[in-house]
């Protein structure tokens, strides 16, 4: 009897261990770094660096606790005059940036189930760019590549709440563990940065999963230059309007028409909240 119970203790101990998970989100407060890598016009892999959060165009709020994460401006306003970087007939930049934002959180990880999950607050990104956000297991005895094989990526193309995992079995000690996201496209315009938008991501605690696209509600005109109207099948209660960095820039009760006349051209994101809940939408001030 003695030797059942000591089992039956022994298994009670270790089950927690059975079914230990690393549960983590958004912390802007916490140690994130920066990779970019580089790839040439024709899509040949031209170099990867160490870059600084500035640099990457990836920006940390810790009193909103929020990431925010856009196309990289640097690499073309350094480069003008170069042929390899910019188009010098168009204009359009000719290299193509994978901005890598994440965290690692050290051997502690390895060998445990992984979650990262957080909310996308607002998402203005142009299509031109392409948001992912990632667990990766690099591994150092294969020239760093994704031991995950990619299965911990997943596409980000909205505002809303997201989760990537990884099992522990894959997370083998040696393996370099990543968490966080990339922004993939050409290297940006400067003068474009207003119109080319942003991501915006933060914890679980913004509660933007009680945006319900399904309202029927619709803003016009749009692009705007001096009123945007808000067209609902019931009446506005409420609205604000974010820039593409995720700052309130107007707010609004009890009314249709939003004033965005002193707004500086760019695309933004209008919630309006009805009776019914909440809905982002878009618009483009002219």
């Amino acid at each position: 009897m003695k030797k059942i119970f000591t089992i039956a203790m022994l298994s009670l101990l270790t089950l927690p261990m059975l079914v230990a998970q690393n549960n983590v989100t958004i912390d802007a407060s916490a140690e994130w770094k920066s990779f970019m890598n580089v790839f040439r016009a024709n899509g040949d892999y031209w170099f990867g660096d160490p870059w600084s959060f500035d640099n990457l165009k990836s920006t940390l709020d810790t009193d909103a606790n929020t990431v925010t994460l856009q196309p990289n401006f640097n690499a073309y306003a350094d480069n003008t005059t170069n042929p390899e970087w910019v188009d010098q007939s168009t204009g359009a930049g000719l290299a193509t940036m994978e901005a890598n934002s994440f965290i690692e959180p050290g051997a502690s990880f390895n060998g445990t189930d992984l979650n990262f999950s957080g909310t996308i607050q607002s998402f203005t990104l142009s299509d031109d760019y392409t948001v992912t956000v990632f667990i990766k297991a690099l591994d150092p005895n294969n020239g760093f590549s994704d031991a995950l094989g990619g299965s911990g990526t997943t596409t980000l193309t909205e505002a809303g709440d997201f989760s990537v995992s990884a099992a522990g079995s894959a997370l083998a000690d040696g393996l370099l563990i990543q968490y966080g996201f990339s922004v993939t496209g050409p290297n940006a315009n400067p003068a474009d940065e207003g119109t080319l938008g942003s991501v915006v991501a933060s914890d679980m605690s913004v509660n933007v999963n009680d945006l319900n696209p399904e309202i029927e509600a619709s803003v016009y005109p749009n692009p705007t230059a001096e009123v945007l109207s808000i067209r609902s099948a019931t009446p506005v209660q409420a609205f604000q309007v974010l820039n593409f960095l995720g700052q309130q820039v107007i707010t609004g009760v009890g009314t249709n028409d939003v004033d965005v006349s002193n707004l500086p051209a760019g695309t933004y994101s209008i919630i309006v909240e009805v009776e019914e809940g909440k809905k982002a939408m878009t618009f483009v001030k002219k």
